[in-house]
């Protein structure tokens, strides 16, 4: 299972970095927010998901992130994750240049709180010997009263989500 788990970050990373790896002339704020998001990323740990909680009422409304508008939401969200301001304008501007294929094997989501974006979220998948195989990552939530929660309802949601068309799903955070 580590090769598998191996496998698709290494290929998570790659797509994520590739948004500005590959842009002619990628803006010195977005590579500096990519190298967060890779310095971020490579403290976390891995648990393959044996079963999946079915999600409960969630206080969340979630949408895959499908258009731009979406796209910021997300990286407004997921810029919270850091302290620092300028650090924070570096992850929008390095996130907000997500550009999305219809056959991505990235799909992003945020969760909608009382109308207000509120939580993120991204599976990842791919295949493994024919299998599909699906890495749930990138949760996180505005530092709200009750932002543990959402990022449990953002958990739940990918998980149950990831495991209805993989036969293995990995959890990173």
């Amino acid at each position: 299972m580590p090769l598998i788990t191996e496998k698709l970050i290494t290929l998570k990373n790659a797509w994520m970095a590739s948004h500005i790896t590959d842009a002619e002339f990628p803006t010195p704020l977005s590579e500096k927010g990519l190298h967060l998001y890779q310095l971020a990323h490579s403290e976390l740990s891995t648990q393959v998901v044996d079963s999946v909680i079915s999600p409960s009422e969630s206080s969340l409304t979630f949408y895959p992130v499908d258009c731009h508008p979406l796209t910021i939401r997300y990286a407004l969200v997921y810029s919270s994750y850091w302290q620092q301001e300028q650090q924070q304008q570096a992850l929008v501007e390095y996130l907000t240049q997500i550009m999305f294929e219809a056959d991505a094997n990235a799909q992003l989501y945020v969760g909608f709180y009382k109308g207000k974006p509120a939580a993120t979220g991204m599976i990842y998948t791919d295949l493994d010997e024919g299998e599909k195989v699906s890495l749930v990552s990138d949760i996180h939530a505005l530092p709200l009263p009750n932002q543990d929660q959402l990022m449990q309802n953002m958990e739940h949601y990918l998980l149950a989500l990831a495991q209805q068309t993989s036969a293995t799903v990995i959890l990173q955070k």
